[in-house]
């Protein structure tokens, strides 16, 4: 009856044993876990701010490339859109044979064109370029008095 209390008194110590250990590497990779996971959000955070700064830079730049020399055309012959092109010129309008229509994109560092950006390059390149004059009512009551001043 010794033997079996002594048996099992060395048992359970073996369990308890076993398990404070168990307990101790799930504690420990518990500590390595959340030192890569500080490590990957710090990475993270610094990648968005670079990203961000990236970012603001180009918006903040494109505003000045156009009096830039190696600009295509001259600045005053451009207009600002933003999105998705930075800027649409004219060059040439006064010429029937010699008129231009110029899309620029402006972009800094590595930045690459958007998908949507590319689909506008591939269709100005491929010639699906299209004109639409859109005409809307003027102002009725402006428009009679002229015809009656007339």
């Amino acid at each position: 009856m010794i033997e079996t209390i002594i048996v099992t008194a060395i048992v359970f110590n073996v369990i308890i044993v076993a398990l404070v250990y168990k307990i101790h590497k799930v504690k420990q990779d518990m500590i390595q876990q959340q030192v890569d996971f500080d490590k990957e959000k710090y990475k993270i955070r610094r990648d968005a701010k670079f990203r961000s700064a990236s970012v603001n830079w180009g918006l903040a730049i494109e505003n000045f490339v156009p009096f830039m020399d190696q600009f295509p055309i001259p600045s005053e012959a451009i207009n600002f859109l933003g999105k998705p092109i930075d800027y649409v010129g004219f060059t040439d309008t006064e010429s029937k044979t010699e008129c231009k229509v110029h899309i620029i994109e402006v972009k800094s560092g590595r930045s690459q064109l958007s998908a949507h950006q590319r689909n506008i390059r591939d269709a100005v390149k491929a010639g699906r370029v299209e004109w639409h004059e859109v005409r809307v009512a003027g102002n009725a009551k402006r428009e009679t008095e002229e015809e009656v001043v007339a």
